[in-house]
């Protein structure tokens, strides 16, 4: 029997434009972060020394906790305490975590000066530990804060609105990513600057993280929800874990998560170990490159924007735009020289600005309210515990992939340039052939794999998302 859609969504909101622009600075802080915990790889086997599989066993480790912690903390977060009438049920963790999780970013990148060829012990442990606590108050600040985006942008309207003040910062913070360690590394003095980098990093990132408050704060309307009748009642942990793994919108949006983060994780990653030792050149070569990229891709938000509203139809912006980022990112591992890397890498943002539009502000919260409305209860946080899950797996599938290039195209641990580790390596050409794979062929293969998952199995159509947003109101979700 088909069900009969009669609700209609506002295109007003309640929202100050300096709300949303408040709450999309929270966005640099986590995106800053992460995206220099991209270079862990890169710090952690070139200067510190460790082989890259015992980053990858590392990461093997972790990935363990985090599959504890993670949708753990989700869960004990979904629950109203004695704070969360007056203060909200999200804004409170989110001031308790951030300033440890800013600290965790120094600690990271400041292993001990010992050789970690002959002794790997230390910094293997210190990687560990670092990880560990970078994920647990991330863990907690992020969780807290994609729920208060959920919870507070609730229509398509204000979703598509937020996105223009998110993707640009999104960029920005990805731009900085990329901008402070060209600024601070130094190849003679690699300890220090690294160090040097990652305080300055945990400096920026606390200070847009307080100036996300204002935008997190949850008001009286979202306070009242958590006390509704329907979202007080609670399922058993266990419960909505197996709920979510059984609802095939969330395990596709899950599947098509993994890709998308592992083709992102490899391409900013690997364009380090591509400027050093493909292009031969410094970091304001490797500046250049990914800047004209997220130029692109800033360029490119408004128009895939318009074209979301054109067509109404979420699915097939998605896949029009991942197919486009598909190509244009294949063809990264054939330049010739740094001028058309530079051109394929802007081509390639043009095409990756759909994937930053659509995927974390607009179809991501709909998956989780269509989970929500089939459990018929309100536990975002488990839902969004489970998709920081993702986000270490990524991590740890990148180094695997990382790994197992390097170990069969001889790359070797230590050497921070190309003159250093082309004097014991007799045939470069394998190593510089693995590192044009990891920076193009590879993650366009592995996002293609992701994209024909949604064209084919995708359930989530435009109808069913206003059904489920009307369902929401009725629960008082």
């Amino acid at each position: 029997m088909n069900e009969t859609i009669t609700y209609t969504e506002s295109n007003e909101t309640r929202h100050s434009r300096r709300t949303f622009l408040s709450n999309a600075s929270g966005l640099l802080c986590s995106t800053l972060i992460g995206s220099i915990q991209g270079f862990t790889l890169v710090y952690y086997e070139t200067v510190i020394g460790l082989n890259a599989w015992l980053v990858f066993i590392a990461m093997s480790i972790f990935l363990v906790y985090n599959g504890v912690n993670d949708p753990i903390f989700g869960f004990l977060i979904d629950r109203n305490l004695r704070f969360t009438r007056k203060w909200g049920r999200r804004f409170p963790w989110i001031v308790i975590g951030i300033i440890p999780w800013a600290f965790s970013v120094y600690l990271h990148f400041s292993a001990p000066n010992i050789d970690a060829v002959a002794n790997p012990l230390p910094a293997f442990l210190w990687l560990l530990l670092t990880l560990v606590l970078l994920d647990t108050f991330g863990t907690l600040v992020n969780i807290n804060y994609k729920l208060v985006q959920m919870e507070k942008f609730r229509t398509e309207y204000e979703r598509r609105r937020f996105t223009k003040y998110y993707a640009p910062i999104d960029i920005v913070a990805i731009l900085l990513g990329m901008l402070l360690p060209s600024l601070f590394i130094d190849p003679g003095n690699a300890l220090a600057s690294y160090s040097l980098m990652g305080g300055v990093v945990a400096i920026i990132a606390l200070l847009f993280g307080i100036l996300s408050l204002p935008g997190n704060r949850e008001d009286k309307i979202m306070i009242d929800r958590f006390y509704s009748p329907d979202s007080v009642k609670r399922m058993n942990f266990f419960k909505v874990f197996k709920e979510a793994l059984k609802s095939r919108t969330y395990v596709v949006y899950f599947i098509f998560g993994t890709c998308l983060g592992i083709q992102i994780t490899l391409v900013v990653v690997n364009m380090w170990y591509l400027t050093t030792y493909v292009l031969q050149a410094g970091s304001l070569t490797y500046f250049i490159i990914l800047g004209l990229n997220l130029l692109g891709t800033l360029i490119s938000i408004p128009i895939w924007l318009r074209y979301i509203k054109k067509i109404n139809n979420n699915k097939k912006a998605l896949i029009v735009a991942g197919l486009a980022s598909c190509v244009t990112l294949f063809a990264l591992s054939f330049f010739q020289g740094p001028i058309d890397l530079m051109i394929m890498a802007f081509i390639y943002g043009l095409a990756l600005g759909g994937l930053n539009s659509y995927v974390y502000t607009i179809i991501g919260p709909s998956v989780t309210e269509d989970v929500i409305v089939k459990m018929g209860k309100n536990q975002k946080g488990v839902l969004f515990g489970i998709s920081a899950l993702l986000a270490r797996f990524v991590a740890s599938i990148d180094e695997l992939i990382i790994a197992v290039v390097h170990d069969v195209s001889g790359f070797l641990p230590g050497y921070p340039t190309y003159d250093e580790m082309a004097v014991v390596v007799s045939n470069m050409t394998p190593v510089l052939i693995g590192i044009r794979l990891i920076q193009g062929v590879i993650p366009a293969l592995v996002l293609l794999v992701g994209v024909l998952i949604i064209w084919k199995f995708f359930p989530l159509t435009q109808e069913k998302i206003l059904a489920n947003k009307a369902k929401m109101e009725e629960l008082g979700f």
